[in-house]
């Protein structure tokens, strides 16, 4: 190790060292998510087994080793050498995970990306693997054997220098590269190879320009491969830990100051995210360029990254909005924790109102994974104590309307109620791009602390739209929009009846390409058009309301002609909508479909007001 490696690691273990108390409404949470994932411990080799997929996701175990270090901070005697021993296990098992790639120089972590049932790649896994070793030799010292530290910092500095530093400047995806940045930047840490330092600031750069100017990321931009257009919408999933992780790799790099003077893209990056985030804490999920990745209109699973974000914001700015969004968070994320340590993504009973058929799906990844994921909850434990020690009196909510133009995402506020309205967004299909817009998203009271109304977004006559059929069926139409999907079904089948723990469960993977099949290809051919289809017009924000006026389109977001016409306006007891149908030409069989939880003010064959707030009727 070099004198300037030594000299940062003393100094990174002084200032964390300084740590008050954290209450145990805090730890005890990460410390049943950490036991959870500890039972599923092959007693053999020691290597953790996720139950679904029967594999060992080594960049998860990195997170638990992440967890277990951060808890012992808090801990002592027994406890904390029992943590310990953990970092000290799971260290090993990364130790031996990596490996040369054949066909290049690399060595990377497996299974990565060399086992499908992973659902991971090389990066994400490699990243979180350097981190996690290089934290481990940072934050441990001496209560690592000295062979033990140099194997740990030897792991994380050539898996970071043959892999990352290259994956950083060449993977099109912000939060792989972002993920990627987090291992490259601990690493250099441990080692003082200033080249991981200058590729954490490359790629800091190169993400600020893919970053868009109302502060959200594309998920995957078109420029940088993206297979489908709509893989470069924003992702309400994938937000905070792009902000997150720059920020902490930049200050790992480059120190405190220096970090946030480069970290330019930080203050938009979380107006982005405070302007997806509920009172509640849940995002409004329906922003999202990767749907397949959820059955739920909302997920808890990107819970950490907006914890790590938020305490990032509550750290520098000392914001009330961060404390009061980092306890939202917590408690959202902390209701889907079971008894026994086991998060699950999303509750089909939990926020209240959804507008169409309830859905009880298990999505893509897995409780493992969620559960990996909070050591960045456990890496934001001081700044979570500090939101709950500030006062909480009762907030005075201004009436206001903000505008993210890139994504094309209004959010309405008033004293008692949150609505979201999106206008313009990329192409897209069932697995592509936002499946939710053209119109109202959600809508939430605070009185009750409950939506009103979540868009469906397997609506095929979705509610709060005008619905009707133009045209005949197409085939064709419908196999141009799904049947790349149609083909992925096959392999989300195969995970499934993988991850299927009971004949229920496994019988159920069939189920998904017919769900494709009608979903991603035959919905698509249909005749039906709706206004909520329009991909194509924007938004006109206007002081305190919000206009939209477009076509009616297919589900693929074709024009097929006609006109509504939407005014979306705050008022003293909530939000009121009027929509006007002004042009029905060539649709027949048009409808509008009310809102299950809305209050109807006007109803008429091309007209309607309606509205959300004091005079509401909760079932």
């Amino acid at each position: 190790m070099t004198p300037a490696a030594d000299s940062r690691l003393e100094n990174g273990a002084l200032e964390r060292g300084a740590m008050g108390a954290v209450r145990r409404e805090l730890l005890d949470p990460l410390h049943r998510v950490l036991d959870w994932m500890l039972r599923q411990r092959d007693e053999r080799t020691g290597a953790l087994v996720c139950a679904e997929h029967g594999i060992e996701h080594t960049g998860k175990s990195a997170g638990a080793m992440v967890l277990a270090i951060e808890l012992a901070r808090h801990a002592t005697g027994d406890e904390r050498a029992r943590l310990i021993e953990v970092v000290r296990s799971q260290g090993e098992r990364l130790v031996a995970r990596l490996e040369r790639e054949p066909d290049s120089t690399c060595f990377t972590f497996r299974p990565g990306r060399h086992d499908a049932y992973n659902c991971s790649n090389s990066v994400i896994d490699g990243g979180a693997c350097s981190d996690a070793l290089a934290t481990a030799v940072l934050e441990l010292g001496d209560e690592l054997s000295e062979d033990q530290r140099e194997r740990f910092r030897h792991a994380a500095v050539l898996h970071a220098q043959t892999y990352l530093r290259y994956a950083i400047v060449d993977k099109g995806v912000p939060a792989q590269c972002a993920w990627a940045m987090t291992g490259a930047a601990q690493a250099y840490r441990v080692s003082g190879h200033e080249v991981l330092q200058l590729v954490c600031r490359v790629g800091a750069e190169r993400l600020r320009e893919q970053q868009r100017g109302d502060g959200s990321f594309p998920y995957h931009p078109t420029e940088w491969g993206a297979a489908h257009p709509g893989a470069a919408d924003a992702s309400a999933y994938y937000q905070s830990r792009v902000t997150a992780f720059t920020s902490f790799a930049l200050e790992a790099a480059f120190g405190e100051e220096a970090g946030r003077a480069l970290d330019v893209g930080f203050e938009s990056g979380i107006e982005f995210l405070h302007g997806l985030l509920g009172p509640d804490g849940i995002k409004t999920g329906a922003v999202e360029a990767k749907p397949w990745y959820w059955t739920g209109s909302y997920e808890v699973a990107s819970h950490p990254f907006d914890i790590a974000a938020l305490s990032q914001e509550w750290r520098r700015t000392r914001a009330p909005r961060a404390a009061s969004a980092l306890r939202a968070s917590w408690r959202a994320w902390l209701h889907h924790l079971g008894a026994d340590g086991k998060l699950i993504s999303h509750d089909s009973r939990y926020g209240g109102a959804v507008d169409g058929p309830i859905r009880r799906a298990k999505s893509y990844q897995c409780p493992f994974f969620w559960a990996a994921h909070a050591c960045w909850i456990a890496r934001s434990l001081p700044e979570l104590e500090a939101a709950f020690a500030e006062p909480q009196g009762p907030i005075t909510h201004e009436s206001s309307v903000r505008h993210f133009r890139d994504v094309d995402l209004a959010r309405i506020e008033t004293p008692d109620v949150v609505a979201w309205v999106r206008g313009h967004r990329p192409p897209g299909n069932a697995f592509h791009g936002s499946p939710s817009g053209g119109g109202l998203l959600r809508v939430f009271y605070r009185p009750s602390g409950r939506n009103l109304f979540l868009a469906d977004r397997f609506g095929r006559r979705p509610f709060a739209a005008w619905s009707g059929a133009q045209g005949v069926p197409s085939w064709g139409r419908g196999w141009r929009a799904g049947s790349a999907d149609l083909r992925f079904s096959g392999w989300l089948m195969r995970n499934r009846w993988r991850t299927g723990n009971t004949l229920k469960e496994k019988s159920a993977a069939f189920a998904l390409p017919i769900q494709a099949l009608k979903g991603g290809v035959l919905d698509f051919g249909s005749s039906v058009v709706s206004s909520s289809f329009d991909r194509g017009s924007w938004l006109e924000v206007q002081d305190d309301e919000v206009r939209l006026a477009g076509p009616f389109a297919r589900p693929d977001g074709t024009p097929v002609g006609g006109r509504v016409e939407r005014v979306y306006r705050g008022t003293p007891d909530g939000v009121e909508i009027i929509e006007r149908c002004v042009d029905r030409s060539g649709i027949r069989n048009l409808w509008f479909r009310a809102p299950i939880h809305a209050v109807m003010l006007e109803e008429f064959q091309d007209h309607v007001r309606y509205r959300f707030g004091d005079l509401h009727a909760e079932s």
